[in-house]
């Protein structure tokens, strides 16, 4: 006897907004154990089939080609512009639709915002819909994954890399990348103050200072590190031209390592009023409209990252169920044309 297939000729038969018997009485009908009952019912609610739902039950939310030939998923996306424009995250939400267009799921987007000054969200204003599976873009705040993980949908995240081991991800390896832009600098540029901008201080998820950390131990290869050479900066317009401003107050660099390329534009037209020409790396790959004269790039695979992402959580919702772990996808140095 195929359990699934059983229930799934129930839920055939039934009509949106049934809801079953319980897994207990499930599992005496059939002579099975809960265990099995569950693992079945699971897989017919990752299919879009079922909702179920604690204190309520199992509930039928379609049948036939309805239910199980266009499966949900929803992204949770945290940007502060619209999804798909987004010079950063754009790349990869597209990557994401690609694969669940293939797989004949819906994406829809959930847009949420975290309080500007704290970086944190209010729970209470965010709702989740009923979906077979979720990908978060965007929010690395542990409490805010932890309660979208305990709604009991296969999840992963994709971009940043998240300090919780344990949460299902996708994300950048910028180690290798840093540590080459910061050899190139060095070795055949000739530049020995080499600053960095970006994550020095991020609470919320201290693996954000990945790019930091990377930016340090391939700099005290060569000098011993000074921390005047390094500034906070948040990832958010306007937040560019102030660091710069902050960095040149207390340095004077002869190179300048940017943790969101995003940002590069407003800081090279700072230091142009200030009349430096100094290389600039930019990290993540955003294309720009009129980078600096004297630009390299750490390029993060964005695209495959969303595609990835997509790839890993489908497979898990086929297959009823399983972990999908941590997956680093290499950001590779790219340099520019001034020698």
């Amino acid at each position: 006897m195929n359990l699934q297939e059983e229930f799934k000729l129930r839920v055939l038969a039934g009509k949106r907004g049934d809801l079953l018997p319980t897994a207990a009485s499930l599992a005496a009908e059939y002579g099975v154990n809960i265990k099995t009952v569950n693992k079945a019912l699971n897989q017919l609610a990752a299919a879009g089939m079922l909702d179920r739902k604690r204190r309520v039950g199992t509930v039928i939310l379609g049948s036939g080609e309805e239910a199980a030939g266009k499966g949900i998923i929803e992204v949770i996306f945290s940007g502060f512009t619209d999804p798909f424009l987004h010079p950063f995250w754009g790349e990869l939400l597209k990557g994401i639709h690609e694969v669940l267009s293939a797989a004949d799921y819906r994406m829809i987007l959930n847009h949420i915002k975290s309080n500007p000054e704290t970086h944190l969200f209010d729970i209470g204003k965010i709702e989740l819909s009923d979906a077979a599976g979720r990908i978060t873009v965007g929010p690395c705040e542990k409490h805010l994954l932890d309660w979208i993980a305990a709604a009991r949908r296969p999840t992963v995240a994709a971009g940043d890399e998240l300090a919780d081991r344990e949460t299902p991800s996708v994300y950048f390896d910028f180690q290798k990348g840093i540590s080459d832009a910061v050899d190139y600098l060095y070795r055949r540029r000739n530049c020995r103050k080499i600053a960095f901008l970006g994550h020095v201080n991020n609470l919320i998820n201290p693996a954000a200072q990945q790019k930091l950390y990377a930016y340090t131990l391939a700099y005290q290869q060569f000098e011993q590190l000074d921390m005047n050479l390094v500034q906070e900066c948040w990832p958010i317009p306007g937040k560019g031209r102030i660091a710069i401003e902050q960095l040149l107050e207390k340095s004077n660099p002869e190179a300048l390592i940017v943790g969101s390329d995003l940002l590069v534009p407003e800081i090279d037209a700072y230091l142009r009023t200030r009349n430096l020409d100094i290389p600039i790396v930019g990290c993540d790959g955003v294309a720009l409209a009129t980078p600096p004269a004297d630009y390299s790039v750490v390029r993060a695979p964005r695209r495959e990252c969303g595609q990835t992402a997509a790839r890993l959580l489908l497979e898990t919702i086929q297959k009823g169920g399983g972990k999908i772990g941590r997956h680093a996808l290499r950001a590779e140095f790219h340099p520019g044309t001034a020698s």
